[in-house]
């Protein structure tokens, strides 16, 4: 068998098998995607490893090696291009679904303490591990198990592009309330919470700033370019509150009571900070409803059923 020494470092040599090395250049080259012999020839002709030598019988031999380790691969016909095909070999990671649920486990343990755009390497990171497996089943478990699995990475990457905030975007959204709508929006920023992207933003249908949860951001549809957008950076919020949250009830400073009987008094209160909001909301208990914006009360929902999974564990 050859060898061949490659120096590393200074007075350091390493000697490799070149038949072997070659095996695996095929080998990798094949799992990228399938390829003539004539493609294969070119790859061993570049490697500068494998350049001496190099002929198709070289390639049909390697082809015949790897088979003979236990790679099933497809001659080459009209059918398939002339192409050599890996359709299934044993180089595998072997991970079982208890093994899969404890990586899923801490995983999700590590986001809880990143940012979301270190969440998408990590979940990348994890993604290519269980693709090792080949293992179908377990890898649409990895995909489905990892946040952000239901948004289109395509539009949060353009999303969190700077030159288009201040801009008006045009985007396709799918509202629980109104189904799949085309709305005008002029994106501020991107932010993480309860395990969900969500996009601040002015809205031109409710002329008010709004959250929308980017899982439902469907398609961004276009985006003008020519001008820049000014807007205030607060929303309206209009809720009411019954029974014992009415005792001794005093608005805040950007609050306003709008409505007020003996049942209910109906609130239209101007959100500047969205976290003291959503403390006090949940200090009347039961005894309060959302009406406008749809947003917001979907991302109260949200916010609840996270707590209650917090609970539950």
């Amino acid at each position: 068998m050859n060898k061949i020494s490659i120096n590393f470092k200074e007075n350091q040599d390493s000697w490799i098998s070149t038949t072997g090395y070659r095996t695996l250049l095929i080998l990798t080259s094949l799992l990228e995607k399938e390829r003539s012999i004539d493609e294969l020839v070119e790859i061993l002709k570049n490697n500068k490893i494998t350049n001496k030598s190099v002929s198709k019988d070289t390639v049909r031999l390697t082809i015949n090696t790897l088979k003979t380790a236990g790679c099933s691969i497809s001659r080459p016909t009209k059918a398939n291009g002339y192409k050599y095909v890996i359709e299934k070999h044993p180089f595998c990671l072997n991970i079982s679904s208890r093994d899969l649920k404890v990586l899923l486990k801490v995983h999700e343990s590590f986001c809880k303490e990143l940012s979301w755009k270190e969440v998408v390497s990590l979940n990348n990171v994890l993604l290519k591990v269980i693709s090792l497996t080949e293992n179908k089943q377990l890898i649409n478990i990895a995909k489905n198990s990892i946040p952000f699995s239901d948004i289109n990475l395509n539009i949060l990457y353009q999303l969190d592009n700077p030159s288009i905030y201040g801009k008006k975007v045009k985007i396709k959204y799918s509202s629980p309330k109104f189904g799949k709508e085309d709305l005008d929006i002029i994106p501020q920023k991107i932010y993480y919470e309860n395990e969900k992207l969500y996009l601040q933003c002015y809205s031109y249908k409710y002329k008010n700033i709004a959250v929308l949860n980017i899982s439902r951001i469907l398609e961004i549809k276009n985006i003008n370019i020519s001008e820049e957008f000014k807007f205030n950076d607060f929303y309206e919020v209009i809720y009411e509150i019954f029974s014992e949250a009415m005792i001794a009830f005093e608005p805040d400073n950007n609050e306003e009571i709008i409505y007020k009987d003996n049942n209910k008094i109906r609130i239209k209160a101007k959100v500047l900070n969205e976290f003291c909001f959503i403390q006090k909301i949940f200090l009347f208990g039961n005894n309060f409803k959302i009406i406008s914006p749809d947003f917001f009360r979907e991302k109260l929902i949200d916010k609840i059923k996270q707590i209650k999974k917090e609970y539950e564990k």
